[in-house]
C-alpha cells in the first residue's frame, strides 16, 4: 500500500475533525440568525398563520428542529474542562519553585463539558486563586510539620455539572483565611466602620474588592490586590457566582458556577412601560402579581423599598428609578396600577423588580454593550428580538448590589 494510501485509510478511519473554534463561532452565529429570522417571519405574519391549512403544524416542527440545530452546534463548541485544568499544572510547578513548598495538584471531574469560550476566559481566575492559595493559603513545610499536617500541601480542583451550570470548586488544606486581618485592612480601606462586624460570609466576600490585599509585601506570586478583583470581573462577565468558605488551620474553598455555555440564553421577556427586558430563566426565583389590592404588602423601611415574600421582606428595585426615568403616577383617585413582581436570585440574596407584564418566553442570543453602554448599572448585554425590538438583558448580581447597597 502506497503512503497516500495509507493515509487516505487512516483519515477514513478517524472519528474526530479538527475544526477551529472561529469556524464553529461562525456557525452558531448563523444558527441565532436563524432563529431571529424565523421569529421575525412568525411575527410579520400575526394570526394569518392559523387561516393556512398545515401552516401551524410546519411552524412547530421547523421549531423543534431549530432548536435542535442551536444544541447539535452548541456541542461542537463544547471541550472537556480538564484541558484548562491541565494547563495549571505547568503553574504549580513554577509556584513550587517560586516559594519553596511542595504542592500536590489534584485534578477530578477533567470530563466535565464546558463552553470552549467561558473556558479560555476562566484560565486567568483559575491561577489567580490557585497563586492565592499557594502563596498566602498553604503553610510552608516546616510549619506544616508542626501543626501535625503532612509536608506536602494539596490543592485541589474538582468539576461537575449541575443543571444549566458547571460548578468547579479549589480547595486548599492550608491555613485558612485570616479573618482578623481581613477585618483590619477592610477597616483601614475604608469599606467596614469601625465598629461593625459582619458574619463570616460578608467577610470572605471583601477579599474581592479592587485593590485588596492582606499580604505585608509585594512578591511575583501575589500582593498587589488585583487577582480575586479580575476574578470577580471575570465571573459578573461570565454569569457566575463566586462563593468562599474557610476555617482556621483546615484551609479555604472557592467554588466558582458558571454557565456550560453563553451562546444562547432561555429569557422570560417582560414590558416595563416603553422598555423591554430579557431575565435568564434559571435566575428567577418566584413571580406573582401584585394587584392594587397588595400594595399593603409593599413598604418603606429605611430608606429600602421591600415586599413580603412568604414571610420574607425583599428590597425592591425598580427599574425606571435605576435608570432614571420619570415614574408614571395614577390618575388622581385611581388605584395603583397591578404589577407583575418577578423576584430575582443572586449571590446577594433576593430582589423584586416589578413589571408591567410578561409578554413571551424566547431563547435569546446576548450581544455585549461596549463603550460607554457597558457601564449601564444593571445590564449585562442586550438581545435582539424576532418583533424587531431590543431587549435589556438584566444582571441578577448587578440588581441585588443595587438593592443591598
Amino acid at each position: 500500500m502506497t503512503e497516500a494510501a495509507q493515509v487516505s485509510g487512516a483519515r477514513q478511519g478517524s472519528s474526530t475533525l479538527r475544526v477551529s473554534s472561529e469556524k464553529v463561532g461562525r456557525v452558531m452565529s448563523l444558527v441565532s440568525e436563524l432563529s431571529l429570522a424565523i421569529s421575525e417571519t412568525l411575527h410579520v405574519a400575526g394570526a394569518a398563520i392559523e387561516q393556512v391549512e398545515g401552516v401551524e403544524t410546519a411552524v412547530n416542527r421547523l421549531n423543534k428542529t431549530l432548536r435542535d440545530v442551536q444544541d447539535a452546534s452548541l456541542e461542537l463548541r463544547l471541550i472537556e474542562v480538564g484541558e484548562t485544568f491541565r494547563r495549571l499544572r505547568r503553574v504549580v510547578r513554577e509556584i513550587e519553585r517560586g516559594v519553596g513548598k511542595t504542592i500536590d495538584l489534584r485534578l477530578t471531574g477533567e470530563d466535565t463539558a464546558i463552553d470552549k469560550v467561558v473556558a479560555d476566559r476562566l484560565y486567568e481566575p483559575l491561577v489567580h486563586i490557585v497563586r492565592n492559595a499557594a502563596d498566602h493559603g498553604l503553610e510552608p513545610p516546616e510549619e506544616r510539620a508542626a501543626a501535625g499536617k503532612p509536608e506536602t500541601g494539596v490543592i485541589a480542583l474538582d468539576a461537575r455539572q449541575i443543571g444549566s451550570d458547571v460548578r468547579i470548586t479549589i480547595r486548599d488544606d492550608g491555613r485558612g483565611l485570616d479573618r482578623a486581618k481581613i477585618l483590619a485592612r477592610a477597616r483601614e480601606n475604608g469599606l467596614l466602620g469601625p465598629d461593625e462586624t459582619p458574619p463570616d460570609p460578608e467577610i470572605w466576600k471583601l477579599i474581592f474588592a479592587p485593590g485588596f490585599s492582606t499580604a505585608e509585601a509585594v512578591t511575583e506570586l501575589s500582593g498587589r490586590g488585583v487577582g480575586m478583583d479580575v476574578l470577580n470581573s471575570v465571573m459578573r462577565e461570565l454569569r457566575g457566582r463566586i462563593t468562599v468558605d474557610s476555617a482556621p488551620g483546615q484551609g479555604t474553598t472557592v467554588t466558582l458556577s458558571i454557565p456550560v455555555s453563553l451562546a444562547f440564553l432561555d429569557c422570560m421577556i417582560m414590558r416595563q412601560g416603553a422598555r423591554l427586558y430579557a431575565v435568564p430563566i434559571d435566575t428567577i426565583a418566584e413571580v406573582f402579581r401584585a394587584g392594587a389590592g397588595d400594595c399593603t404588602r409593599i413598604s418603606s423601611e429605611g430608606g429600602v423599598e421591600m415586599v413580603n415574600v412568604r414571610d420574607a421582606l425583599v428590597p425592591v428595585v425598580r427599574l425606571e428609578r435605576l435608570f432614571r426615568e420619570a415614574e408614571r403616577a395614577p390618575a388622581d383617585g385611581a388605584p395603583p396600577a397591578p404589577q407583575v413582581m418577578v423576584v430575582l436570585q443572586s449571590e446577594a440574596g433576593l430582589t423584586g423588580v416589578p413589571m408591567d407584564e410578561i409578554t413571551s418566553q424566547q431563547q435569546v442570543v446576548m450581544k455585549p454593550l461596549d463603550g460607554v453602554l457597558g457601564q449601564v448599572r444593571g445590564v449585562q448585554g442586550c438581545a435582539l428580538l424576532g418583533s424587531g425590538e431590543v431587549a435589556m438583558i438584566l444582571d441578577p448580581e448587578r440588581l441585588g448590589a443595587e438593592a443591598s447597597a
